[in-house]
């Protein structure tokens, strides 16, 4: 049975999540790769509660980069030797190009040697050229697409639970049942995010969406069941600046780039700031930062920030000044909203 759930206690327990795509090369990937291991140690320190990876599946030599990271286990396994409490969150791997008995097993492993803390993000869909190069059928219609991947998922979760996987009764080595629990699910529409909260799933919200963010988080919560504890990660792509005109005028490039990668299934824009605000980056000063994340029509829904430091940035220092001055100042602000929130 569905509920209406009250938004604002959603964020009275937020938590602060720190997403890469690692996608933006600064020069070899395999240094992308290390930076990145290096940021998420450095978000460890400075109190940040989760590190969550995107799967990218190969790319083209000329389309000016060299793609992302396409084995999120095996990067979040280095992370975990590195770390002590950091979770670590997979956003999202692609689960129709993967062999879902694999997946449980590299999943099932990296929560073993991680004392727990493996967060598993799974989506649905995947390039029709890209499941090609894999081997594996590509299913065209929507619905169908669609059931074949939740079918997939129940698979995956009822292997980690423990439950026979073979006619003769073989079961998942090591079996770990509570990473079913940890499951959350990439959506683009209001009706897949339903559907994860009627299945009392967690979600994951982007930066690009095909409807606006708020109106999947509010579709989720009318999807959960009564009494439900809601889990919703909401991307957050900030950038720091010395005015919000500065910052939008340093960022432009960037933003401009990643908007024409997504134009063709976002909502209209005429301007930068109108691009920044369908893309969700927050911009400006450490206040203006905190202001316009409140203002965000999902925020009343989010239980955890996923904050996004690629694709506008120089360097790796100054993704670390960002960190920190997230951490120390927006953060404390946006907790103080939370609690007024609640409070009211």
């Amino acid at each position: 049975m569905s509920s209406t759930h009250t938004p604002a206690g959603a964020s009275d327990s937020l938590r602060i999540g720190l997403f890469a795509h690692l996608a933006d090369h600064r020069g070899a990937v395999e240094q992308t790769y290390l930076d990145y291991l290096d940021l998420f140690v450095h978000a460890e320190a400075m109190g940040v509660d989760s590190a969550w990876v995107r799967q990218f599946h190969l790319a083209k030599p000329d389309a000016g980069r060299l793609g992302g990271l396409p084995s999120p286990f095996v990067f979040l396994g280095a992370l975990a030797a590195r770390t002590r409490t950091l979770r670590l969150g997979t956003a999202a791997i692609t689960l129709p190009l993967e062999q879902v008995l694999r997946v449980a097993e590299d999943a099932a492993v990296l929560d073993a040697i991680s004392d727990g803390r493996l967060e598993l993000g799974l989506a649905n869909g995947g390039q029709p050229q890209t499941a090609s190069a894999f081997g594996i059928p590509h299913i065209d219609d929507r619905s169908q697409s669609r059931k074949a991947y939740l079918e997939a998922v129940d698979r995956l979760t009822a292997a980690l639970r423990g439950e026979p996987v073979t006619t003769d009764g073989e079961v998942l080595a090591p079996a770990r049942p509570r990473i079913a629990d940890r499951v959350w699910h990439a959506t683009l529409t209001a009706q897949s995010a339903f559907e994860t909260g009627q299945r009392g799933e967690g979600v994951l919200v982007g930066t690009t969406q095909v409807v606006p963010g708020e109106v999947s988080a509010e579709a989720y919560h009318r999807g959960l069941a009564e009494g439900a504890t809601p889990r919703l990660g909401l991307s957050t792509w900030i950038f720091p600046g010395a005015s919000r005109e500065e910052a939008l005028a340093r960022a432009e490039e960037g933003l401009v780039a990643k908007w024409n990668w997504a134009r063709d299934f976002l909502p209209k824009a005429d301007s930068s700031a109108q691009i920044a605000e369908r893309l969700n980056l927050h911009y400006g000063t450490a206040d203006d930062i905190a202001a316009s994340i409140a203002r965000h029509p999902a925020f009343a829904y989010t239980t955890q920030l996923q904050l996004q430091l690629d694709g506008l940035y120089h360097s790796l220092e100054e993704q670390k000044d960002a960190l920190e001055l997230f951490t120390t100042e927006v953060a404390p602000a946006l907790h103080r909203v939370s609690r007024r929130a609640v409070a009211a």
